[in-house]
């Protein structure tokens, strides 16, 4: 029987081998798209105005205005979300806050505005190239300003 001259060689293999089956039982990490680590939607400043958890608060070009109990101003949001499904999570969840929908626009850029008490919200969604901002203003409106109902859309 002929003996190996060079030890490095086979430790060098069986150090091959073990990287090889080490990498073959490592466990698949989560993706992001999973139910465990999708973000949840929170209130920001504004505690009756849910924002998706996708988005993320652009404190640079965000401002808001606070004095007794007046809050205003303009939270501005970013996200990788498709504008239609973020134009719908709006829609729903401002009704469930209290807020009633004025009008929208829709296609080129979603435009919402919506009325509460003594207050009005208006929320544009904008497409850009690899990502989706909205902007949220809520402001206070004139006491005894009401909303004209009419027939619905068709």
């Amino acid at each position: 029987m002929k003996m190996i001259k060079n030890p490095g060689v086979v430790i060098i293999f069986l150090l091959f081998t073990l990287i090889l089956s080490g990498c073959a039982t490592t466990k698949k990490e989560q993706t992001p798209s999973s139910p465990a680590t999708k973000e949840r939607a929170s209130y920001y400043d504004f505690d009756d105005i849910l924002i998706p958890g996708e988005l993320a608060l652009d404190k640079k070009n965000s401002s808001v205005y606070t004095t007794g109990r007046l809050k205003a101003g303009m939270l501005v949001f970013e996200g990788r979300v498709e504008p239609a499904s973020l134009a719908s999570f709006f829609q729903n969840n401002m009704q469930k806050d209290g807020w009633n929908q004025l009008s929208s626009f829709k296609y080129r850029q979603y435009l919402f505005v919506f009325l509460k008490e003594d207050r009005v919200c208006t929320i544009t969604i904008t497409e850009k190239t690899f990502s989706t901002t909205a902007d949220v203003r809520v402001g206070p409106i004139e006491q005894g300003i009401v909303a004209i109902k009419g027939p619905k859309p068709r």
